[in-house]
């Protein structure tokens, strides 16, 4: 689709949803797997996650902000505040929730366990893999794994495609990456900036931070957290068991859900609720 200008006289791609929504976004591929995850699969409200109007939520990894549209498509009285330290990914999230006025605030920075700054990795064809900790071994296997997860969706009848086109297109895919010097701030301090005293949801798509993002939250602010969703990536089988024993310590009941093919690069998705 050609480029068009959105209302800030910037021009970006845009994507038309099925609901009616004209996004602004970065790769059509990457957006409509997650636009379905994100819309139609409800990925984000499974195993007791609820919201409701006149809720707070922190969408920390908030990329182009499918995630901060659903909620406010969804449920239109809840606020949110969206992190994102890519400022080409920043400039299309500040595109994308303009049309919801002042109950979205973004920030161009990310979430760490202490604040300061960090190298983030920008891949320009596959910008959901961006991160703070890059790893050519890990973010190859997360391409070749989102691939194959795709490939599967659109063709279930089909084995794999021969290896050689799929590293093909990994390479191809991690090609061109960009460094940045972003800030770092913390779930804490943020809490305490944006006077939130209750936090809905907080959402984590950080590309293997959600560890230090989760050690960022101070002693006292814990029981401000209500619901936490967020996806881990655990290559290595060491940062699950972490983030578990912090979570439960919390008084979370957890529930670990794998993501089909893309277990084999070691991403799962963890849904917590506060009990008690």
């Amino acid at each position: 689709m050609t480029d068009k200008p959105m209302g800030n006289g910037t021009s970006f791609e845009t994507f038309h949803t099925p609901c009616g929504l004209t996004i602004a976004h970065l790769n059509r591929a990457e957006t409509e797997f997650v636009y379905g995850e994100v819309f139609r699969d409800e990925a984000y409200l499974r195993h007791g996650i609820r919201l409701a109007p006149g809720d707070c939520v922190f969408d920390v990894g908030a990329n182009i902000g499918l995630f901060t549209l659903f909620v406010k498509e969804r449920f239109t009285e809840t606020r949110v505040w969206a992190f994102e330290p890519s400022p080409e990914i920043f400039a299309v999230l500040k595109t994308n929730v303009e049309r919801y006025g002042n109950s979205v605030h973004v920030y161009p920075f990310g979430i760490a366990h202490e604040p300061g700054q960090a190298k983030f990795t920008y891949y320009p064809a596959y910008s959901i893999i961006s991160g703070f900790h890059p790893s050519a071994e890990a973010d190859a296997d997360a391409v070749r794994a989102g691939f194959l997860n795709d490939w599967h969706a659109r063709f279930p009848e089909e084995g794999d495609p021969p290896a050689f086109l799929v590293d093909a297109l990994v390479r191809k895919t991690l090609g061109g990456k960009r460094e940045y010097d972003c800030a770092l701030r913390t779930i804490s301090g943020m809490l305490r900036d944006t006077g939130v005293s209750r936090l809905a949801l907080l959402k984590i798509d950080a590309e293997g931070s959600e560890l230090q993002i989760l050690t960022g939250v101070e002693p006292g602010d814990w029981p401000k957290i209500r619901q936490i969703v967020m996806e881990i990536h655990d290559a290595d089988g060491t940062r699950l068991p972490q983030i578990r024993q912090i979570l439960e310590r919390q008084r979370f009941a957890c529930v670990f859900q794998s993501r089909g093919k893309l277990e084999t690069a070691g991403i799962v998705n963890c849904y917590a609720c506060q009990v008690g």
